[in-house]
């Protein structure tokens, strides 16, 4: 597997570290599937997708503000999007929107392995329809 350098930290060996001792303990094994899948498949575009320090992060502060609904823009793969999922409550949901199906669904037997698949209404749209849509169809009362 090749590897694409993506992290927060720019020192190598404290990421090398925190990965090691902290990052791929806890990482779900779909997580790692995925990411391992999409370096392979996209090998130099995978740089789209998000680091797994990111992912932990993210992950924590979902959990944190007890989310229950999240709103993905560009989607690529998946990881941040399986990422969120796992890390909502079982009721929560996630519209995701992405123009490319195409990588999603790439992505989507992961998700689905993770049992997770639920929480996600993917939409195959740019971004600004569906977002003035959304506007559009809430009230203010």
């Amino acid at each position: 597997m090749t590897s694409f350098k993506r992290t927060i930290l720019k020192n190598d060996s404290l990421q090398e570290y925190i990965n090691k001792t902290s990052v791929y303990p806890q990482q779900h094994e779909q997580l790692k599937e995925l990411r391992e899948a999409t370096i392979d498949k996209y090998q130099r575009r995978s740089i789209a997708a998000l680091a797994v320090d990111e992912g932990q992060f993210l992950s924590m502060l979902v959990k944190m503000m007890n989310a229950k609904k999240t709103m993905e823009i560009g989607v690529f793969t998946g990881y941040s999007l399986l990422t969120t999922a796992l890390a909502l409550p079982d009721d929560g949901k996630i519209l995701a929107i992405d123009i490319d199906k195409e990588a999603y669904e790439f992505g989507l037997p992961y998700i689905k392995k993770a049992g997770v698949e639920h929480k996600i209404n993917f939409t195959q749209s740019d971004a600004l329809t569906v977002l003035n849509d959304l506007v559009k169809s809430v009230s203010i009362d």
